[in-house]
């Protein structure tokens, strides 16, 4: 029983020291000290505003009510975790600590609605369609994914949140296709495509952006 007790005291200290030691990522709903830009940004960025204003029209997942959460990791991997998508609160959630360009929380809405999407909007079959679009149009997008999630249970709507992120030609006629955007808004969205972000496969160390952390902690703020 004494060793219990000690192991015990052992074990806290490693967690309290893990904390301290910059080991947490806490993540805060995206719009809570940011809502102007977040909400301008959905607006005025193209490809923001077709989502949204499809699937989101009230912005329901960016408003900044809601529980913020912690997520302990390496150090090393904290500043790479951008963003988050609580399925069960239906909302985008950001990393607290981590400062933000236009284009970053730009490709964070993005890549985050598209986990809203593919979990609320799609059927069983579109999600299997696009997997099978993937297969006749592979990305090294694929391949980073299965390297850095370890669950494979995420797999598949990280691939549809990565792609959409960052969408070729043929993703974009794709999900016109499937009827996720309309003919007007595919013309529009390759009228202004162009080589903007480097493959995610050649980054040295992507960001990561989770698709569903699970229910909600209590909140940490």
């Amino acid at each position: 029983m004494q060793c219990n007790g000690i192991i015990g005291k052992i074990t806290g200290i490693c967690l309290l020291a893990l904390f301290l030691g910059g080991c947490t990522a806490t993540y805060v709903p995206i719009s809570w000290g940011m809502g102007e830009k977040v909400n301008g940004l959905s607006r005025s960025d193209l490809t923001l505003a077709i989502l949204f204003n499809r699937y989101d029209p009230d912005r329901k997942t960016l408003r900044v009510s809601g529980e913020s959460y912690n997520e302990v990791m390496m150090p090393g991997d904290v500043k790479y975790h951008l963003g988050a998508y609580r399925r069960d609160a239906k909302q985008i959630y950001r990393n607290l600590f981590n400062e933000y360009n236009d284009q970053q929380l730009r490709d964070v809405m993005v890549h985050e609605l598209s986990h809203h999407i593919w979990f609320h909007f799609m059927t069983s079959a579109q999600q299997v369609q696009w997997g099978e679009h993937l297969e006749q149009h592979p990305t090294p997008l694929r391949d980073m994914v299965r390297r850095v999630y370890p669950d494979p249970s995420q797999y598949d709507t990280e691939d549809f949140a990565f792609t959409v992120e960052f969408a070729r030609q043929t993703d974009i006629e794709q999900l016109a296709r499937m009827n996720l955007i309309t003919q007007k808004e595919r013309d529009d969205l390759l009228a202004q495509l162009k080589p903007a972000h480097p493959p995610m496969a050649q980054q040295a160390a992507p960001p990561l952006l989770a698709a569903d952390p699970g229910p909600s902690p209590k909140g940490a703020l």
